[in-house]
């Protein structure tokens, strides 16, 4: 997924994460941006588990 994602959908972009790790897939993002890290950190860092 595009990091900008986070922005307007953070609930789909762990959806998604748990799929992919519940049915065996990865799940990789794009950071895209600094500001990404810098102000969606709580969203990104419940994606790292999956």
């Amino acid at each position: 997924s595009a990091g900008f994602f986070l922005t307007v959908s953070p609930e789909s972009m762990l959806t998604v994460a748990k799929h992919a790790a519940e049915t065996g897939k990865y799940y990789m993002i794009n950071l895209a941006a600094p500001f990404i890290c810098q102000f969606f950190k709580d969203p990104l860092m419940e994606l790292f588990p999956y």
